[in-house]
C-alpha cells in the first residue's frame, strides 16, 4: 500500500516538473526570438517616437525585454538563454527541487561577473550600430566602481576570481553532472566491452578458416554486444533489434527479458560463426535467414557510406568555386567597428520639439496633427497632417519661422511627401551622429549592384544604396566642407570592396592633386592619377576611342550592352577565339575589336570646374564628356563628375541633359541649387555629409546623410590590393607614342609643330598680337590657308590662343598687348 502511495506521489511530482520545464522552455524560446530580432529603433530605452513600427518578432514586450537585458548585460545576455535551457533540462530530469534558489543565485552571480569582465577587457566593442556594448551597462558600472580602488590589474584579478568561483559553484550542482553523464557511461561501456576482447580474439583466430562469413558474424556479434550493454544502461532509450523468428514472436515485457533475448542472439552467433553446438542452437533455416539479414544490413551500411562520400564530393567543388570567386576581395573587417555615440535624443526632447512645432503652427492659424516623428543620424523628420482647409503653400512659406521656433540650423519642408497625405518637416538635431561606411557595406543590397553607390542614411534611418550602372552617370556638387570629396572617396573605396582589377578599372582625374592621392597605388587604375589639363584631355579622348572600340565589338558579336557581351564571350570555344586572334593580325588599329570579357570602367573627375575654367581645353573637355555621357553606358563606361560650384558655364545644357543623376551637398546659393537639381533647397543643407539625391525618373530629391571613412582605413584597403599585385597601366595613356596618336585622333591635324620651319617665327609674332586668325596668318606670312588653319589648331591645342568664337578672331592668351591687328 505504501508503495502505491509513493508511486502516486512520484508521478505527481514528475508532472509538476514537466509542467515547469515546459514553461521554462517556452520562455527561453520567446526570449531567444526577442534577442534575435532586436532593433534599437523599436520603442525602448534607446528610441522614442510616436507611432513607431515595431519590428521585433515578439512585439512590444519582446522589444522591451531584449532592450532591457542588452542594456544591462550586453551580449552576455545570451547566457540567460543557456541558463534557461539548463534549467529546463534539470526540470525534465527531476534535479531541481529544493535547489532552485541556489541555481538562480549562482547563475546570476556568474552572469554579473562575466559581463563585468567583458566590459573590463573589451570596453570599445559595440554592436547594433553602437547601441549595445559587449559588457552592458552593469559591467561598465562595476568596472568604473572598482578601477579607482584596485586599478586595472587588481580589478581583473577580483573579477576573474569571482567569475571562476561562481561558475564552479553553479556548474558543480547543475552542469558538470549533465556534461559528464554521457562520457562516463561511454567509458563504462568501453571497459565492459574490453573484457570480452581476449575471449573473442581467441575464438576468432582458432576459427580463422571461416572466411568472409566468419568476419560478418564477428562484426555483428560485436554490434549486438554493444547494443545489449547500452540497453542495460539506458533502458528504453535504445530500441531492441530482433533478428530471429523466435525473438520476433516474444513480446518485450521487461528489461530482464530484453537482456535474455540479447544473450540468446549472442549465443546463436557464436554457435553459427564458430561451429559450436548447444541445446539452444537454432535451426539451419533460421541460421540462413539470420545470415541473409546480416548480409543485407552490411550492404545497406556500405551503400549509405558510399552515398555520403558521393555527397561530400559533390559539395566540395561548389565550396571551392565560391571561395575562388570571393577570396580575392577584401573583407569589410579591414575597416574598424563603428564607435559608440552616447549623445542621442530622448523622448522628452522629441516631445518638446513636437510641442514647439504645433505651437508655431497654431500662431499662424494652421491646425493639424503630427502623425509620426522619425530621427536619423543628423535630422529629425516630423510628418504633419494639416486639416483639409489648410493650403500647403502656406506651410512651405514658413521655413524661416519654423527654423527659429525649433532652434534648428536649417529647416526643409517637403510639401507633400510623395505618395503620402502628410507634409514632411526636416530639422537638424542638436546631436549629430556619424554615418560610417562599414555599417553600410554590410547591407545585402551592396553585393547585388554592379557599381554600388553608397548614399548613406535618410532621416528615417533607411539605408540608400543605388547602382551607378543604371543611373548611368552622376553629377556631384558641393562647397568646401560640405562633404563632397569624402563622398567621392567613399564611393571609390566601396568599389574596391566590390570588384577586383579584372572586373573594374578606374580612370581618376584630380586637378587639385590631393583629393584622390590615396588611390595612387591601387591596381585598379588604368593610368597614374591625371593631374594636368592637357593630360585630362588625352585621357578623355582615350576613353572615346575605347568606347568606339567596344561598340565595334558589341556590333560584331550582336550584343546590346556590356553585360550581354561578356556572357556571349564566355560561351566562345577555343577554336573561335583562335579565329579571332588570327583575324586581329590582319586589321588596322582603327578597326580592331575585343573578343575577351571586358571590365567596367569608372571615370571619376574631381573638380570638374577647374577643367572647364581652363579656356585652352574647355571645348575639348566638354565635347568629350558630352559624347561619353551620350553613348558610353552600353559599353560599360560610367562617369562621375564632381565640382565645387555648379555654375552655368561649368554644367552646360548638354551636360545636364545627358547626365540625369545628380547629388548636391551644401551649395552657396539657390541659383547653384537650381543648376544642379532644377530646384532650390541645397543651399539650406547642413555641412559634413548632408546631401540631396535626385534619381533619374524621380520628381523630388531625397535627403541622405553621406558616409564617412578615415584616411588610414582607405590606405588599408589600397595596401591590401597592392599586396595582391601591381597595377597594369594602359600603354596608350602613359607612353609618348600613345599621346601622339591621341593628338592625331583629336582632329588636330597630321602636321607636328616641330616639323614646320615657320612655327617658331609664327609663335613669336602671335605673342605680340591680342587676337589672331587663320586668314591673318595667311596674309602676313604668305602661306596657304590649310597650313595657316593647321597652325591655328596647333596653337590652340598648346594653350597659346583661345577657342573659336564664330567668325571672330581668336584671343591670344600669352603676352597680350594692345596693338591692333
Amino acid at each position: 500500500m505504501r508503495t502505491m502511495v509513493w508511486n502516486r506521489k512520484i508521478k505527481q511530482m514528475s508532472r509538476k516538473n514537466h509542467f515547469k520545464a515546459g514553461l521554462t522552455l517556452s520562455f527561453v524560446i520567446f526570449l531567444s526570438l526577442s534577442f534575435y530580432s532586436y532593433n534599437p529603433q523599436d520603442p525602448s530605452f534607446n528610441s522614442f517616437g510616436l507611432f513607431l513600427k515595431i519590428t521585433n518578432y515578439c512585439g512590444f514586450i519582446g522589444a522591451g525585454l531584449a532592450d532591457l537585458f542588452y542594456q544591462l548585460f550586453g551580449l552576455s545576455a545570451w547566457l540567460i538563454i543557456l541558463g534557461g535551457l539548463a534549467m529546463a533540462y534539470n526540470f525534465f530530469t527531476h534535479r531541481l527541487r529544493e535547489s532552485l534558489l541556489s541555481f538562480l543565485l549562482f547563475f546570476w552571480l556568474f552572469l554579473f561577473s562575466f559581463s563585468s569582465l567583458s566590459a573590463l577587457h573589451f570596453p570599445d566593442i559595440y554592436f547594433f550600430n553602437g547601441e549595445v556594448s559587449l559588457g552592458g551597462g552593469f559591467g561598465m558600472l562595476m568596472v568604473s566602481a572598482l578601477k579607482p580602488l584596485f586599478h586595472t590589474i587588481g580589478t581583473a584579478v577580483i573579477l576573474w576570481t569571482a567569475c571562476i568561483l561562481f561558475f564552479l559553484f553553479y556548474g558543480q550542482a547543475f552542469l558538470f553532472h549533465n556534461f559528464l553523464f554521457w562520457p562516463k557511461k561511454a567509458l563504462i561501456l568501453f571497459v565492459l566491452f574490453s573484457r570480452k576482447v581476449p575471449y573473442i580474439a581467441q575464438l576468432f583466430f582458432s576459427k580463422i578458416g571461416g572466411g568472409f562469413k566468419l568476419f560478418i558474424n564477428f562484426f555483428k556479434m560485436g554490434l549486438i554486444f554493444c547494443q545489449k550493454k547500452l540497453a542495460l544502461l539506458y533502458g528504453k532509450i535504445f530500441p531492441q533489434k530482433k533478428l530471429s523468428a523466435q525473438s520476433d514472436s516474444q513480446p518485450d515485457t521487461s528489461l530482464r527479458d530484453t537482456d535474455s533475448q540479447f544473450v540468446f542472439q549472442e549465443e546463436n552467433l557464436l554457435q553459427e560463426g564458430f561451429g559450436l553446438e548447444t541445446e539452444n542452437s537454432i535451426s539451419g533455416e533460421s541460421s540462413a535467414k539470420g545470415e541473409s539479414l546480416l548480409n543485407e544490413e552490411l550492404d545497406f551500411k556500405q551503400k549509405g557510406k558510399s552515398l555520403r562520400e558521393e555527397g561530400v564530393n559533390k559539395e566540395e567543388p561548389v565550396s571551392s568555386l565560391w571561395q575562388t570567386a570571393w577570396s580575392e576581395l577584401p573583407s569589410i573587417d579591414i575597416l574598424p567597428d563603428t564607435p559608440y555615440s552616447s549623445q542621442k535624443m530622448g523622448q522628452k526632447d522629441v516631445e518638446g520639439l513636437s510641442k514647439k512645432l504645433l505651437d508655431k503652427f497654431s500662431q499662424f492659424a494652421i491646425k493639424g496633427e503630427i502623425k509620426a516623428v522619425k530621427t536619423g543620424p543628423a535630422l529629425i523628420l516630423f510628418e504633419f497632417k494639416p486639416e483639409d482647409h489648410v493650403k500647403v503653400s502656406r506651410i512651405r512659406e514658413m521655413e524661416s519661422d519654423l527654423s527659429l521656433a525649433l532652434s534648428s540650423e536649417s529647416v526643409r519642408i517637403i510639401a507633400p511627401i510623395p505618395g503620402r497625405d502628410v507634409v514632411g518637416i526636416e530639422a537638424s538635431m542638436p546631436y549629430r551622429e556619424m554615418v560610417y561606411l562599414k555599417s553600410l557595406l554590410k547591407e545585402k543590397s551592396f553585393l547585388k549592384n554592379d557599381l554600388p553607390l553608397v548614399l548613406g542614411r535618410r532621416a528615417d534611418n533607411v539605408i540608400g544604396i543605388r547602382d551607378l550602372s543604371r543611373i548611368p552617370h552622376l553629377l556631384v556638387a558641393g562647397t568646401t566642407g560640405s562633404g563632397k570629396s569624402m563622398f567621392v572617396i567613399s564611393f571609390i573605396t566601396s568599389l574596391l570592396f566590390r570588384h577586383s582589377p579584372e572586373t573594374l578599372r578606374l580612370l581618376l582625374i584630380d586637378p587639385k592633386q590631393v583629393d584622390l592621392s590615396s588611390f595612387k597605388s591601387a591596381p585598379h587604375l588604368l593610368a597614374p592619377i591625371v593631374t594636368s589639363a592637357n593630360e585630362a584631355v588625352r585621357a578623355l579622348h582615350w576613353a572615346l576611342q575605347e568606347m568606339e572600340k567596344r561598340y565595334r565589338s558589341l556590333v560584331l558579336f550582336k550584343a546590346r550592352d556590356h553585360r550581354s557581351f561578356n556572357e556571349t564571350i564566355k560561351n566562345l570555344s577555343e577554336k573561335e577565339k583562335n579565329f579571332h586572334r588570327q583575324k586581329q593580325e590582319t586589321l588596322s588599329p582603327q578597326n580592331n575589336y575585343y573578343f575577351d570579357t571586358l571590365p567596367l570602367i569608372c571615370l571619376v573627375i574631381e573638380e570638374f570646374g577647374d577643367l572647364m575654367a581652363d579656356r585652352a581645353v574647355r571645348r575639348s573637355v566638354e565635347n568629350a564628356v558630352v559624347r561619353l555621357a551620350q553613348k558610353a553606358r552600353a559599353s560599360g563606361i560610367h562617369l562621375l563628375l564632381a565640382m565645387q560650384s555648379p555654375r552655368k558655364d561649368v554644367v552646360t545644357g548638354l551636360i545636364k541633359t545627358n547626365i540625369p543623376g545628380r547629388i548636391s551637398f551644401k551649395v552657396a546659393s539657390g541659383t547653384d541649387s537650381r543648376v544642379i537639381l532644377d530646384e532650390t533647397g541645397a543651399e539650406r543643407l547642413l555641412s559634413h555629409g548632408d546631401m540631396l539625391f535626385l534619381e533619374p525618373g524621380s520628381l523630388k530629391a531625397t535627403r541622405y546623410h553621406g558616409p564617412f571613412v578615415r584616411e588610414k582605413d582607405v590606405a588599408e584597403v589600397v595596401n591590401y590590393w597592392q599586396s595582391q599585385g601591381e597595377a597594369f597601366y594602359e600603354k596608350e595613356l602613359i607612353s609618348e607614342a600613345g599621346k601622339k596618336n591621341l593628338m592625331e585622333k583629336q582632329e588636330v591635324g597630321n602636321l607636328d609643330m616641330k616639323e614646320d620651319p615657320m612655327y617658331d617665327e609664327i609663335l613669336e609674332f602671335v605673342k605680340t598680337c591680342p587676337v589672331v586668325s587663320a586668314s591673318f596668318l595667311q596674309r602676313k606670312f604668305r602661306i596657304g590657308y590649310p597650313r595657316a588653319a593647321r597652325m591655328i589648331e596647333i596653337l590652340f591645342e598648346e594653350g597659346q590662343i583661345g577657342p573659336p568664337q564664330g567668325s571672330k578672331p581668336r584671343e591670344v592668351l600669352i603676352n597680350k598687348c594692345t596693338d591692333p591687328v
